[in-house]
């Protein structure tokens, strides 16, 4: 990164006290947030003459935004409170046949695997969970053999919330493009680290993303790609006056109409324009689109590759395979307690994860080679 970006994120994070290795978990928004949500303080404290347009545009302002991230028509982009909210979108709305079935990876984040289950119990859908054995991840050829003939959904994490694995996108995407599979990627634990390219968004039906972890916003917002496939195969079942038209101008909110908004705005959650949590999640936007996801994903990859150069490799086993790595690295510790290495770290400010008994360590913009040695005298213990 050039000296000028380099600065810009030292003073976006000089308010960051740990050493912090933690993004998985929640990402820390950067310090120009604080300065947008005063504003939006102020307004909540103050609306008088609040302008109706300007404060029902935020949502779609931010809209705009993040389908710039992700480089598509923000029509295709939708508002929501979490991952498993996005799910649960699909689940309650496809169109399924009695032989249908939904398929997801044993394991995975409970946001992918919970809704369908609640949808067994209230729609009497067929859901697999599949059990990857021996296998490492769920590669293209595994799933050519495993997938049930009548699959008609597969939903997976880009990258595994405990052990940062990171699947094949391209490859699982045609494969389902290949036998008329909606494609469901939840990208909570990638996108921000990492950018999603246009070939690969190009074989994703549905992406959800929670805000909070790499897009460095706030708890409680959520956000969706939604394919024109799944436009098309996944009806909208909730109403709301925000979807509608006729929620645009004031004076018309009483012309009832079931109609919606183009495109994925049909599924926005209710009260999408939240001024305090889009002002917030605007800032991290801001820093994302300034630097830019390809040179992000590079830092964090350099970073992520000098701890795995110089960490204390007898004292620890790396859990993350080294061929499908994202920003997330698992590492077992040998004869101690993982439990007591946390609190070890946490008093010498360092803050890190415990995820299935292993150490978590995830790597973002503000990490710095001079933090990770200070991580790995940490661990060295």
């Amino acid at each position: 990164m050039t000296p000028e970006i380099r600065e810009l994120i030292r003073k976006e994070y000089h308010h960051l006290d740990t050493f912090y290795f933690n993004t998985a978990y929640f990402g820390p928004s950067p310090y120009s947030a604080k300065q947008k949500v005063s504003r939006a303080l102020q307004k909540e404290l103050d609306p008088s003459f609040y302008n109706y347009n300007t404060w029902m545009g935020v949502s779609e302002r931010i809209r705009i935004q993040l389908a710039g991230i992700l480089d598509c028509n923000p029509d295709h982009v939708t508002h929501s409170t979490s991952t498993s909210d996005v799910i649960n979108i699909v689940a309650n709305g496809y169109k399924f046949q009695s032989d249908d079935v939904v398929v997801a990876i044993n394991k995975d984040y409970p946001s992918n695997v919970l809704p369908w289950m609640r949808a067994v119990e209230t729609r009497g859908i067929n859901f697999e969970l599949l059990d990857l054995g021996d296998e490492i991840l769920p590669s293209t050829e595994w799933l050519k053999k495993n997938l049930p003939k009548n699959t008609k959904i597969f939903n997976v994490s880009h990258v595994t919330f405990d052990t940062g694995k990171k699947v094949d996108l391209l490859g699982i995407g045609k494969l389902c493009r290949e036998r008329d599979i909606l494609f469901i990627v939840d990208a909570t634990q990638s996108l921000g680290g990492m950018e999603i390219t246009n070939e690969e968004l190009s074989y994703i039906d549905v992406l959800a993303a929670s805000s909070y972890k790499w897009m460095l916003g706030p708890y409680g917002h959520a956000f969706a790609y939604f394919s024109e496939k799944a436009l098309n195969l996944v009806e909208h079942k909730n109403g709301n006056w925000i979807v509608s038209p006729k929620s645009k101008v004031v004076y018309q909110l009483l012309d009832y109409t079931t109609e919606t908004l183009p495109g994925a705005r049909k599924y926005d959650r209710g009260q999408a324009s939240n001024m305090l949590a889009l002002s917030c999640l605007e800032a991290g936007l801001d820093l994302l689109g300034e630097i830019g996801l390809q040179k992000i994903r590079k830092h964090n990859n350099q970073v992520r590759d000098y701890f795995l150069d110089n960490y204390p490799k007898e004292k620890f086993d790396l859990i993350t395979p080294t061929h499908s790595m994202g920003n997330i690295l698992s590492l077992k510790a040998k004869g101690l307690d993982p439990l007591e290495l946390e609190r070890e770290l946490k008093f010498r400010n360092v803050d890190v994860s415990v995820r299935q008994g292993n150490i978590r360590l995830s790597f973002h913009i503000f990490n710095t080679e001079e933090q990770v040695n200070t991580l790995i005298e940490a661990l060295d213990i």
